[in-house]
């Protein structure tokens, strides 16, 4: 067993390009990253072994990302969440408008920058 006591963040994204590059950054802070495209994984991942904060794009292809937001929201130990949002037939701002009312701790309008996405969750582990 290990003794790594690193925030674990999980990624959410169907975009492989933005969900390695958000890992990337995390990682190079230091935090402990999963990522993965399917939203029925992140819930069982999670199940599993809880993640500190989770990022999600909302606007999933396979799978709708409000579902495993509220998924992860219903069950024990809930991660802080930061939604995502790209414009596509729905501006972005409407999708994280809903998400905010439903909850998420934070949201992200993409294209971010890796400044943005690190302060966001150092604030919500109050580093």
């Amino acid at each position: 067993m290990t003794s790594d006591n690193r925030k674990r963040v999980l990624i959410l994204d169907d975009d492989e390009k933005e969900r390695t590059m958000f890992g990337s950054w995390l990682i190079e802070e230091g935090y402990s990253v999963t990522h993965t495209a399917n939203a029925s994984d992140a819930i069982s991942l999670h199940r599993k072994n809880p993640f500190d904060v989770a990022v999600i794009e909302l606007a999933l292809g396979n799978f709708n990302g409000f579902e495993a937001f509220a998924a992860l929201r219903r069950g024990t130990s809930p991660p802080k969440v930061i939604a995502t949002s790209k414009s596509s037939r729905t501006p972005a701002e409407v999708h994280l408008k809903m998400a905010r009312h439903l909850g998420a701790h934070e949201t992200l309008a993409k294209p971010f920058t890796s400044t943005q996405l690190l302060a966001t969750v150092r604030a919500l582990l109050h580093e």
